[in-house]
């Protein structure tokens, strides 16, 4: 057996080369698990601010989108949370006023 030979079988031999990356995806999932698992159980309780009723809270009551042009379109973003400690319902469209501007 010639020695290019020898080293041929030793590299065929050797161990494959997915897996050292296996290994090292394999890892970074179980950290990403233990992170997850330990930081989704630091929710703080709940303590409603009204008792016997739902209340919504908004983060704003109004929004400034400045001059606009007639039939212009607009998006508007509020986040409603619930204060209660009973189930809040929306039912419908909620009420929008447009103040119109001279």
């Amino acid at each position: 057996m010639t020695r290019s030979n020898k080293t041929q079988r030793a590299k065929g031999q050797g161990r494959p080369a997915w897996l050292i990356p296996a290994i090292i995806v394999g890892i970074a999932v179980v950290v990403v698990a233990v992170v997850a698992a330990i930081t989704g159980n630091r929710r703080e309780p709940f303590e409603p601010e009204i008792a016997g009723a739902p209340r919504a809270e908004f983060d704003q009551t109004s929004i400034d989108h400045g001059s606009m042009r007639f039939n212009q379109q607009a998006e508007s973003v509020f986040r409603v949370r619930n204060v209660g400690d009973q189930p809040l319902t929306i039912q419908g469209e909620p009420r929008v006023e447009l103040v119109q501007g001279c």
